[in-house]
C-alpha cells in the first residue's frame, strides 16, 4: 500500500470531523488547489489554456471561483482566449448565416475543471472503498453525519461497500434523521418550550446529505 493510499484513509477520516460529507470535503479541496495552481501559474500552462478554450471558457461554478480567486491576470488572460475564439465563433456565423447551434459552429468541450474533479471524485471514492473495512474508518464515519446520498449512491452503484461500512453510514444517518425530527416536534406548540439541543441546524445537515455539496461522477 503506497503512501498515497494511506493518505485517502487520513484525509478521510480527518474529513468526517467536519460538517460536510466527507467526500464533498475532499472534493472540495481538490478542486481549490486546481483553481489555485492554475492561477498561481498567471494561466501560462498552455495544455490547460488550451482545454479552456475549446470549452469555451468554464462553467458557471469554476468561473465564478476564478473570479473570486483575486488573480485578476489569470483570469484576464483566460477571458482573452475564451473571448478570441467567441469572436472567432460569431465570425463564423455572420460569414456562414448559421445559427449558432448548426454544425459550421464549433461545439464547446466541457468544462476542464469540471472534468478534473469528477477523475479525483471517482478516486477518492475508489480509495475509501480500499480502506472501508477499516475499523477507524468506519467509527469516524458512524460518528459523522454521513456521506451524502449522491457519493454514497455512486459508491454503491460502482463498487461493493462491505456491510461494516454500510452500517456506520446508516448510523450516522439515523441521528441525523433523528434530529430533524426533533426539530420538527419542538416547532409544535405543545413542546415549544423544550430547550432546543443539538437539533438546531439538523434541517439543514440533512439538506447537505440528500444533495451534497459537489457532483457526483457519472
Amino acid at each position: 500500500m503506497t503512501d498515497r493510499d494511506r493518505r485517502i484513509l487520513f484525509d478521510f477520516i480527518e474529513a468526517c470531523a467536519l460538517p460536510d460529507c466527507p467526500v464533498c470535503t475532499l472534493v472540495a479541496k481538490a478542486e481549490l488547489r486546481t483553481l489555485q495552481v492554475y492561477c498561481a501559474e498567471g494561466a501560462g500552462d498552455e495544455l490547460r489554456r488550451a482545454d479552456v478554450r475549446a470549452a469555451r471558457g468554464l462553467c458557471v461554478r469554476h468561473a465564478t471561483q476564478i473570479q473570486d480567486a483575486r488573480d485578476a491576470m489569470a483570469a484576464a488572460v483566460t477571458a482573452y482566449d475564451v473571448m478570441s475564439n467567441l469572436l472567432r465563433d460569431l465570425d463564423a456565423v455572420i460569414k456562414g448565416g448559421s445559427g449558432w447551434s448548426r454544425k459550421k459552429m464549433t461545439v464547446p468541450q466541457s468544462c476542464p475543471v469540471c472534468l478534473d474533479v469528477a477523475r479525483y471524485t471517482r478516486a477518492v471514492c475508489a480509495g475509501v472503498i480500499a480502506w472501508a473495512e477499516e475499523a477507524d474508518l468506519c467509527a469516524a464515519l458512524q460518528q459523522s453525519h454521513g456521506m451524502c446520498a449522491p457519493h454514497l449512491r455512486w459508491m454503491v452503484v460502482h463498487t461493493k461497500p462491505p456491510a461494516e461500512f454500510l452500517a456506520a453510514q446508516h448510523v450516522a444517518w439515523s441521528r441525523v434523521h433523528a434530529e430533524v425530527g426533533e426539530f420538527v416536534r419542538k416547532r409544535d406548540d405543545r413542546f415549544r418550550h423544550e430547550v432546543q439541543a443539538g437539533e438546531g441546524d439538523a434541517w439543514k445537515r440533512a439538506w447537505r446529505i440528500i444533495n451534497g455539496n459537489t457532483e457526483a461522477p457519472d
